[in-house]
């Protein structure tokens, strides 16, 4: 068994054999965490976790969200299907799209009030942090919530503050040609390391669509990275995201 941690099976890219792409993984022993970012999408999120036994929910939404009635609506929609979900994600920063400092002050509003709700409702964070990783880290020092950074692209010196903070790494299926994720993966002990593939995007190949069957790949190269065993490396990784999403097989 290993556990794609992070991947969004309701997106449209999967609307012509979503079936068959969740039967290859399930089929090759891949337990899958999907992710909402949107209300449409929680909907959809928690359809898929009824229909597949396998297939988890997390609900969050889009740092880039700026709409203030879609982000009540959905701290809303999670608290009222907080016992169907094992996170709160993904949430965060992203600087990437929100370029202006008053729309990057109004992401920290709301960053903060999906922080409030995972401690209120004692559900782990499922963090988004593109090109904002130094403030997401400092939103989240005086926080005690369990936390995955996904996808994370930090420095070196942000790596070594979130593994000494004990979050997760969740690294994802680019690894194998990002020089960058391969040397975040070298850097992060595997104690604090979950797989994922953030699927359908960042696939092994690029410009191709990714599906949740590939996090054997991203197991198998930060084998390789380590010098691990692929087994050791399936084994505590999947325990990892065993325990920060409380699943119970």
């Amino acid at each position: 068994m290993i556990i794609d941690a992070h991947c969004h099976l309701h997106f449209p890219q999967f609307n012509e054999d979503r079936d068959e792409v969740i039967s290859r993984a399930l089929d090759a022993g891949v337990v899958m965490i999907n992710s909402a970012v949107s209300p449409g999408g929680i909907r959809s999120t928690l359809k898929l976790s009824e229909e597949y036994g396998k297939v988890y929910s997390t609900l969050g939404l889009s740092p880039s969200e700026l709409n203030d009635s879609i982000v009540e609506e959905t701290l809303e929609l999670i608290e009222e299907h907080r016992k169907e979900i094992v996170a709160i994600g993904e949430v965060g920063l992203d600087y990437y799209w929100v370029k202006e400092r008053e729309n990057r002050d109004k992401e920290k509003i709301n960053f903060k009030k999906f922080i409030q709700l995972a401690d209120r409702l004692n559900k782990p964070l499922v963090i988004h942090s593109r090109d904002a990783e130094s403030d997401v880290l400092d939103m989240l020092e005086p926080e005690d919530t369990d936390v995955m950074l996904h996808c994370f692209s930090g420095t070196i010196n942000e790596v070594k503050k979130a593994v000494s903070r004990g979050y997760l790494v969740s690294i994802p299926a680019s690894i194998i040609y990002s020089k960058q994720k391969q040397k975040i993966a070298r850097e992060t002990p595997l104690e604090l390391i979950v797989l994922e593939t953030d699927s359908p995007f960042l696939a092994p190949k690029p410009r191709t669509r990714n599906e949740p069957l590939n996090v054997k790949k991203v197991a198998e190269k930060i084998a390789e990275i380590k010098g691990l065993d692929l087994e050791v490396v399936e084994m505590v990784s999947t325990e990892n995201a065993k325990e920060f999403f409380g699943l119970g097989f």
